[in-house]
């Protein structure tokens, strides 16, 4: 019997372990077709004001994508690639929605985006990078079309579940412990 109690706590661990991984924000996949317009969903973590947000890219100098602060755009120190193609899906951000439209994708835009946001009183800010975890990570790719048809949507998405695969591979140990 000692056994069978020592694989169960082990399990119970790693279920432990992927729930934590999978509270901490889950990675979303998106693939998108040149030309299309792309939503990047983000939703800020609480009802408090938004003070500041921001898109960006890693791998770009300057890396941000769009930049919000004292009640508007800021695009001072956009990437010149995204000028003119980034928009809030929702101008006043109702609910902390912070998702942005990318528009006409373009093979470059493939990337991994982050969200940030600042909620409470700063002082005021005089960067324009916010320096704190991304509260969404979204993978793009961005794929040539195959027909010249009329795009068929915003892209397709897939969630990265790594976690959800993980719990079902627990669940399945467990069923077969007998």
């Amino acid at each position: 019997m000692r056994p069978v109690v020592s694989v169960l706590l082990g399990r119970v661990s790693v279920l432990l372990l992927v729930v934590a991984s999978s509270s901490s924000g889950d990675q979303l996949i998106i693939t998108a077709h040149v030309g299309q317009n792309v939503t990047l969903p983000c939703q800020a973590p609480s009802t408090l004001p938004i003070r500041a947000a921001e898109w960006s890219r890693p791998d770009l100098d300057p890396e941000y994508v769009f930049f919000y602060r004292d009640g508007q755009p800021d695009n001072t120190n956009q990437h010149l690639s995204f000028e003119n193609r980034v928009e809030l899906v929702d101008s006043q951000m109702k609910g902390g929605n912070l998702s942005v439209t990318l528009k006409k994708a373009i093979s470059s835009d493939t990337g991994t985006y982050e969200c940030r946001v600042i909620q409470q009183t700063p002082a005021r800010m005089t960067r324009a990078v916010i320096r704190s975890e991304p509260i969404s990570i979204v993978k793009l790719a961005v794929k040539e079309s195959r027909d010249t048809a009329e795009p068929r949507g915003d892209g397709q998405r897939k969630a990265g579940q790594v976690g959800l695969l993980m719990f079902v591979t627990f669940a399945c140990g467990v069923f077969n412990l007998g």
